[in-house]
């Protein structure tokens, strides 16, 4: 019939054709949301978090409107210390207080020495070494009142950050001074001069002149290239001057290197003393070199193809290569996700060999990272290359010296992820110390404080690479690292001892060198508590040689005329309290007896719960008194001694420029709180993904 009703499902019917609809749209449901998961942890893991127990900058902080105007170097090398003075001139072109933040790239072994502020009206202000917070109260407090002021911190090894403050519509001069404690490498003495700050300026003056411990000019060579440009050089290449009016035209390094030979150094060294302060110097003498075991682990994550650092670091693998000989052996490992993801070798170094190796370098690429494969596996890779260097030493002659190379560029992200662990994993495999690590880390995106650790731990030498931007290329780094630290090897396990008849030696600097290369010269300060005659005080040194132990002995001479007690004293407590940072740094992986261990106190008396608090409390005391900017412990802030400053109490500052965050100016808002927001931005795709996942669980029950 035409109005007959349809047949009607039957209940066993509908419930089946229910559940088939409501399975389809709750896996499809479930398989999105764990597609949005994945995706969302994938991307926070790269666009989260700063790289752990890296302290944030903290005061940093731009205002206003202003520039440098004019920018002058002026530095004197002589002998072992290259000084230079740098001076800017900042303008304010806003009717209130200003702050200007300038970034240094400063050279390693750097110390800042003297900060000096001119206002418009020729007042000056000197600065003051003080306790970070101290310092920052000051200068906050001076920018506060329409003053003139200038501070200096330490960001790293590398970088310095300089915060001027300007009055309004003023003008403030800066001179600084900063020291570069210098060492011989491979023969020649190499020197960094910080050219122009991390930001253009308008015009340029640099001047340099290299001399010897006595004051005679000297020949250097200097590594600047600027097409188109005329330096005057006078005397040969013993002084150097450049003027650049149009400064901002220019591509100009950051930092301008430069070279000059020594004079030689006595087969047993110089140990020179002023009566409280000593500086020892030496030099392996001509020895037959030892045979060397290489095993290069080599980072090819993803990361490793931006910026070109696996192309630089395959260049600089390939001219190292290239100055191994028959007596050596080496190998080359890759890891990523996996602690080995390619492996050539052992095989001698040979023609053959090294060509083969050379080739396998140039086909090396990236891992690519999948949603499912993802990771960098640090802890497996150093244990699995430090296996097969074990192994390798059952097959080498007993005077064979091996070392394990790490190039590094992330986080350990895969596999064991714990810091400490991996450190200790390391140190408990090879505490024989048979096998010697060193490590190079890219500055920014590697762990240094875990790579720093490992070297110390496993009698090595860390490297921080820095980045293209700041630091120029990668590969003249990674190659001058290489051919100094591990080049020819005359030396191994040397170990300098002092006497100093009935006077007690306190705070003296490391004196243990696993490896000692041709030309790689090693300098040991200290200070003598008592009397004591310049021929009592001696150093005595022992070094395994490719033959046997061999023993040299050095008596104190007085210091070199036009040398002061205080220039030896600031650069022993410069090369201390940066020992003292490095070992506080690590304090995290290594715990208190090896601590002890790796570093005696002038002041054995400290009584604290832990160890870690006397070498902090040494480092601050002696940086305190020796007037040295140490990192996290110290700032310089200039001070008006002469009142000569009219303060206005009601000056306003500047907050409407260039600053990211207004609340950065006061103490409590800083950028740390900026770095608090990027962690919680970056996990807001993982909380969504998370709620929208409990939310389907629950429909479901």
């Amino acid at each position: 019939a035409p109005f007959e009703a349809a047949p009607l499902c039957s209940l066993t019917e509908q419930r089946t054709e229910r559940c088939k609809h409501r399975n389809l749209i709750v896996i499809g449901t479930i398989i999105a949301i764990a597609i949005v998961s994945v995706l969302s942890v994938f991307l926070s893991r790269r666009t989260c978090c700063p790289i752990p127990d890296e302290p944030p900058i903290t005061i940093d902080f731009t205002t206003g409107v202003s520039i440098i105007t004019n920018y002058a170097v002026n530095s004197k090398v002589r002998s072992r210390l290259a000084t230079t003075n740098l001076t800017m001139e900042v303008l304010n072109g806003m009717n209130c207080s200003s702050v200007h933040m300038v970034t240094l790239q400063l050279p390693l072994n750097t110390r800042v020495t003297s900060l000096k502020t001119v206002a418009d009206d020729g007042c000056m202000t000197n600065g003051k070494v003080k306790e970070i917070q101290e310092a920052r109260d000051s200068f906050v407090a001076q920018t506060s009142q329409g003053l003139s002021s200038a501070y200096v911190e330490a960001q790293d090894e590398f970088t310095y950050t300089v915060q001027v403050s300007i009055p309004p519509f003023g003008a403030t001069k800066v001179e600084m001074i900063v020291e570069q404690l210098l060492q011989q490498r491979r023969g020649l003495i190499a020197f960094e001069v910080p050219m122009i700050p991390n930001e253009e300026v308008d015009s340029l003056f640099f001047d340099l002149s290299v001399e010897d411990v006595q004051g005679n000019p000297v020949d250097f060579q200097l590594e600047l290239d600027l097409p188109g440009i005329k330096a005057n050089a006078t005397n040969g290449t013993k002084k150097f001057h450049l003027e650049l009016p149009d400064a901002r035209q220019h591509d100009l390094p950051r930092v301008v290197q430069g070279t000059f030979a020594p004079g030689q150094l006595p087969e047993n060294g110089l140990l020179y003393f002023d009566g409280s302060c000593f500086e020892h110097y030496f030099l392996p003498p001509s020895l037959k070199p030892m045979p060397r075991n290489f095993i290069f682990v080599v980072d090819v994550s993803d990361s490793m193809r931006y910026d070109k650092k696996l192309n630089e670091t395959k260049i600089a693998l390939k001219k190292f290569i290239n100055t191994i000989d028959d007596n050596d052996s080496f190998s080359v490992q890759t890891f990523g996700n996996k602690g080995t993801v390619d492996l050539w070798g052992p095989r001698n170094g040979t023609t053959d060999g090294k060509e083969d190796a050379k080739n396998f370098l140039d086909a090396l690429k990236s891992t690519e990272s999948d949603w499912y494969n993802w990771g960098t596996n640090l802890h497996e890779a150093v244990l699995e290359a430090l296996l097969r260097a074990k192994d390798d030493i059952k097959e080498s002659k007993n005077d064979t010296v091996s070392i394990l190379v790490l190039v590094s560029n992330e986080l350990a992200s895969a596999g064991v992820t714990d810091r400490s662990k991996i450190v200790k994993n390391v140190h408990d495999l090879n505490k024989d110390g048979s096998v010697k690590i060193f490590t190079i880390g890219f500055q920014g995106s590697s762990d240094v404080a875990m790579l720093d650790a490992i070297s110390l731990l496993n009698g090595g030498i860390s490297a921080i690479i820095t980045s293209g931007d700041f630091g120029g290329k990668f590969e003249p780094q990674i190659t001058r690292f290489l051919e100094s630290e591990m080049g020819s090897i005359l030396l191994s396990d040397t170990r300098i001892n002092f006497l100093a008849d009935k006077a007690q030696i306190v705070g003296v600097t490391n004196t243990y060198f696993p490896l000692l290369a041709g030309g790689y010269e090693v300098v040991v300060r200290g200070l003598v508590q008592g009397t004591v005659k310049d021929n009592l005080l001696n150093a005595e040194i022992a070094a395994s040689t490719l033959e046997s132990v061999q023993n040299w002995v050095t008596a104190a001479t007085g210091l070199p005329e036009k040398v002061k007690y205080s220039l030896c004293y600031q650069s022993y407590a410069h090369a201390r309290v940066s020992q003292l940072v490095r070992l506080s740094e690590a304090a995290d992986f290594l715990g208190d007896n090896i601590l002890k261990y790796l570093v005696t106190l002038a002041d054995p008396s400290c009584n604290e719960e832990h160890f870690v608090n006397c070498i902090k409390k040494e480092a601050l005391d002696l940086a305190l008194d020796a007037k040295i900017v140490a990192k996290g412990l110290t700032a310089m802030v200039t001070v008006d001694d002469d009142n000569c400053m009219n303060a206005d109490d009601s000056a306003q500052v500047c907050l409407d420029g260039t600053t990211s965050d207004p609340t950065a100016w006061s103490k409590e808002g800083t950028q740390s709180d900026l770095y608090a927001g990027a962690n919680a931005i970056s996990y807001v795709p993982i909380s969504i993904s998370l709620v929208s996942l409990v939310a389907v669980i629950s429909l479901l029950h």
